[in-house]
């Protein structure tokens, strides 16, 4: 790599080079402008609507429905996993419900 060498003559240019530079000026109606936004943005944080619309209320909210939407279907699943009465236990369950035992029908028939 070829060094560049630097005369006093090149040094020179370099440092007068920002003799020229001025201070940058805003509009005169910047800070107004600025101060308008940072009002606008203050008076919209309260509304209901700019506190839903965040991303993270939005993820929470997402991630809360999902896990009861989960903890529900395994309900669910537990509850017709349970062990169910055997037929015959259906049957005798459904006869002591509507009074259908053997002797209640036998005695119904013989009285007409």
């Amino acid at each position: 790599m070829e060094s560049k060498k630097f005369t006093q003559q090149n040094i020179d240019e370099i440092l007068n080079s920002i003799d020229g530079i001025n201070r940058a000026e805003l509009s005169p109606f910047f800070y107004t402008r600025v101060q308008a936004h940072l009002n606008k943005r203050s008076a919209a944080d309260g509304s209901f609507w700019s506190i839903i619309t965040r991303p993270a209320v939005s993820i929470a909210t997402f991630s809360l429905l999902l896990v009861l939407n989960i903890v529900a279907i395994n309900h669910y699943i537990k509850k017709d996993i349970q062990p169910v009465n055997t037929a015959s236990g259906s049957i005798q369950g459904f006869a002591q419900e509507y009074d259908l035992t053997t002797s209640s029908v036998y005695n119904d028939k013989t009285n007409p």
